[in-house]
């Protein structure tokens, strides 16, 4: 795969950059940003928002504008500053002014030019878009409501805005007919939804009776057709739909329209194509028409093939994904914002089915460029230095990053372990959870070992330990995730250990460096899991009465098999490996009575072999008894008096334990 950096048209060499951030840094405080008489608007803005405006510029040689936001007075505001030759976010905070983020100046302005401006503020990032271009970008959470407004000579704002950013979702089964309301905005080629598939079964299909009979037909003669949905303001999402090329023309998704002429898209060419850029997946820019290619990798699809295709957009990181495997990655900083597509070459026509946008949030940090506020510093040094993130040996150090309603989410480093080092997890203002290894000669107490540990008010405490014998001055590949409570440790992609608790649940992320010898990290990601996938019954085959024929397959009764005696039990028809959950809900509890048995990790030819939760209720009492068992073993033994009608009952397996809760409580955790 090729991978360039095409945010300012060229590749941005690597430079060894020794920085310290700025958090800490007696450097970073300077005179309050110089102030012009702001006009404010009337009303306190609350994040996510927009500042949407017209840039009128009279007298290049004299422009200068200043935009605020989260503005309580002027010793407390964060101040964008654009001119020529120069752009830059400040944070104002009790009257000490610091930069954060980064910029790239606009070298030249018209004098009486009309330039479209966005400012975005979602509570931790700060955006400033000018003519469809990113000019700056900050991550600061420390200031929150207060007035947005703006100061400017050289020319005027004459139609400033704030438009409440909400959030982003839509998705699309093209389940109608074929003159019914659409949500699609066609900008180019020809589209049409299909009521029934063009294919050789089609003649023989009856449109009340197909699992499939929908999709989203669009064909390009002369130039790409493309169809789109949403909002101007959309940022930082995914937009994934099935795909099926007719014949071998290519296929793609479109991200941030701005119109015809101005998109980022993910374009994948046919294996059977005859053309120079054929068998290959690109993701491309085009600007003003002008059609740039920002990475591809070798690999095309096959006509009448269904794919799955996904087109990912978060800061400046863009990546495609076919069938759910990553193929295509760039780091760019192109438009900022605008609507998702569906996009197509050529005159046989290509099929879109199952759209879906959602929002997708990341953080990738190659640590090329400081961003000063993107990471904070908790305790110790920490500096950008040789194209990574380093801290000298001094006791423990932290530096912390995300947002703190994160959640369910995975990191991974390369890391470079001079001392000890790892990553903090669920991080708030008096506790936070680690992955850490304790690296040979570092001095601590955990030398020698992986350890998952949970930090409260500076009290630790460990809750998992494993052997991790890593050589000092050795580079490796660390991961962390948490998921619903469990926190697991991988290194150099091997599970190392993992550990669970229900406190682990929402916070910041960060590194972790203690004892002797200087740490680096590097090539750093976070992202969030998505959400767990559960079985869908097609509606029309779920009526048993309808279809009686389907019963057994296509009802909620189709995964389990149906025992033979009154009271027997239902077991799954499949084998379901690895984590995996039972959730249900008890109607009326106080009017129940009986005993319940759900197992896990077993076998119907031995009931006993597995996990056993056992739940009792009794009439008239909204208490439920419960009991784990391993095998024929008692692990524990609990009473739970309910308060929800229905009740809620979760039974999992988490990694290495096991995990129950009624009525939102968990009762046991036991590793087995």
């Amino acid at each position: 795969m090729r991978l360039t950096d095409m945010s300012r048209g060229h590749r941005r060499p690597r430079t060894v950059l020794a920085v310290a951030l700025v958090i800490m840094s007696a450097a970073a405080v300077m005179p309050v940003c110089a102030q012009i008489a702001p006009t404010l608007l009337e009303e306190p803005a609350e994040a996510p928002y927009g500042f949407a405006a017209t840039l009128h510029v009279d007298d290049p040689a004299t422009l200068r504008l200043q935009i605020f936001l989260d503005y309580s007075d002027p010793q407390n505001t964060y101040a964008i500053t654009c001119a020529p030759g120069e752009v830059g976010i400040e944070r104002v905070l009790d009257g000490n002014s610091m930069k954060i983020g980064y910029g790239y100046p606009r070298a030249e302005f018209a004098p009486d030019s009309d330039l479209e401006l966005t400012v975005r503020r979602d509570g931790w990032r700060i955006e400033f878009i000018l003519d469809r271009q990113v000019l700056a970008r900050a991550w600061d959470s420390s200031l929150s409501g207060g007035q947005v407004g703006y100061a400017i000579t050289g020319g005027e704002i004459p139609d400033a805005m704030v438009q409440p950013l909400g959030g982003v979702f839509m998705s699309d089964d093209f389940m109608r007919t074929e003159d019914a309301v659409s949500v699609w905005e066609v900008v180019s080629g020809t589209w049409k939804t299909e009521s029934l598939r063009v294919d050789e079964q089609s003649e023989r299909m009856e449109e009340d009776k197909s699992t499939n009979a929908f999709s989203y037909w669009g064909k390009g003669e002369g130039g790409p057709a493309i169809s789109t949905a949403g909002y101007w303001f959309w940022n930082n999402y995914q937009v994934t739909a099935a795909v099926r090329a007719t014949e071998a023309d290519p296929v793609g998704l479109v991200a941030y329209l701005q119109d015809a002429e101005n998109y980022i898209a993910a374009r994948w060419t046919s294996a059977l194509s005859e053309g120079e850029d054929a068998d290959r997946l690109q993701l491309i820019a085009v600007s003003g028409g002008e059609v740039s290619v920002l990475a591809e990798s070798p690999g095309g699809h096959l006509p009448g093939q269904w794919y799955q295709m996904q087109l990912r957009v978060c800061d400046r990181l863009i990546q495609c994904l076919i069938d759910d495997e990553p193929r295509a990655v760039v780091q760019a900083d192109l438009f900022g914002q605008g609507q998702p597509g569906l996009y197509c070459e050529g005159r046989g026509g290509v099929f879109f089915d199952s759209v879906a946008v959602d929002a997708w949030e990341v953080l990738s940090e190659d640590f090329e460029t400081p961003a000063p506020g993107r990471w904070v510093e908790q305790a110790g040094t920490w500096q950008y230095a040789g194209g990574g993130l380093a801290s000298p040996p001094a006791g423990r150090r932290v530096a912390l990053s995300g947002r703190a309603e994160w959640s369910n989410y995975w990191v991974t480093s390369d890391v470079s372990l001079g001392g000890a080092a790892g990553i903090v997890l669920c991080a708030d203002e008096s506790s936070w959870y680690a992955l850490r290894f304790g690296t040979m000669g570092s001095g601590t107490a955990y030398e020698g070992q992986a350890q998952i540990v949970r930090v409260t008010d500076g009290n630790e405490e460990v809750l998992s330990s494993a052997p991790a014998h890593l050589p000092g001055g050795s580079n490796h590949r660390i991961r962390a995730i948490v998921d619903g409570g469990l926190i697991t440790g991988y290194l150099d992609g091997k599970r190392v250990l993992d550990a669970y608790d229900s406190n682990a649940e929402a916070g910041r992320v960060g590194l972790l460096a203690e004892g002797n010898g200087p740490v680096r990290f590097d090539n750093l990601n976070v992202a969030m899991i998505p959400p767990k996938r559960i079985a869908r019954v097609t509606k029309e085959f779920a009526e048993d009465d309808e279809h009686p024929e389907m019963a057994e397959w296509a009802t909620t009764r189709a995964p389990w098999t149906k025992p033979e005696e009154e009271d027997g039990a239902w077991w799954t028809k499949g084998d379901y490996f690895g984590d995996k959950t039972v959730a249900f809900a008890i109607p009326g509890v106080e009017a129940a009575e009986g005993e319940l048995r759900l197992r896990l990790d077993a076998m119907p030819e031995e009931p006993e072999s597995g996990l056993t939760l056992v739940l009792v209720t009794a009439k008239g009492s909204r208490a439920i008894t419960a009991t784990l068992l391993a095998g024929t073993e008692t692990l524990g033994e609990a009473t739970v008096e309910t308060s929800s009608d229905p009740c809620p009952v979760r039974f999992e397996r988490k990694g290495t334990w096991v995990v129950a809760a009624i009525d939102g409580k968990v009762i046991f955790n036991e590793k087995r």
